[in-house]
């Protein structure tokens, strides 16, 4: 009887444990996941250093209107079809940032820009569009340069 006992208990401790092969592929899904999520930085990333390089073009070249729509849809993280494609991920239940979500500290699936630093871009656009001299412009594009780089930085 007491032999019965112990081949019962490792019969037990034996199912008790996940089998090694599904250990490994969750690990491996994990892996994915957390690789998808550094993907997503990094093509927004990519999308707000184009905004920044549009915006900078535009102001070089004297096309002020274009370069501050590039300085809001930096501060946006992008444009309506970037905002569908954001839609689309949080109606999938994905969210990037969901405690800065819900400590308003984030958009809804914003990645990289914070509430605060869209705020001061738009402000910022704002008073580069109405800038009555070259120096007031200026003054704007400054601050907007010194945003984006924080912004961008890791």
């Amino acid at each position: 009887m007491r032999r019965f006992a112990m081949l019962l208990i490792a019969g037990v401790a034996l199912a008790q444990t996940t089998p090694k092969s599904m250990v490994e592929a969750y690990d491996a899904i994990a892996d994915t996941i957390l690789a998808t999520k550094q993907a997503e930085y990094s093509i927004v990333a990519a999308i707000l250093d184009g905004h920044f390089h549009g915006a900078q073009a535009y102001h070089n070249s004297g096309q002020f209107d274009k370069a501050a729509a590039e300085m809001a849809l930096f501060g946006t993280e992008g444009d309506n079809a970037i905002g569908g494609i954001r839609k689309k991920l949080l109606d999938g239940g994905h969210h990037h940032h969901s405690d800065g979500e819900a400590k308003g500290t984030y958009e809804p699936g914003f990645v990289i820009i914070k509430r605060e630093t869209k705020t001061a871009v738009l402000n910022t656009v704002a008073a580069y569009k109405q800038a009555k001299s070259a120096e007031d412009r200026e003054k704007a594009w400054k601050q907007f340069t010194e945003l984006a780089h924080a912004a961008l930085s890791p």
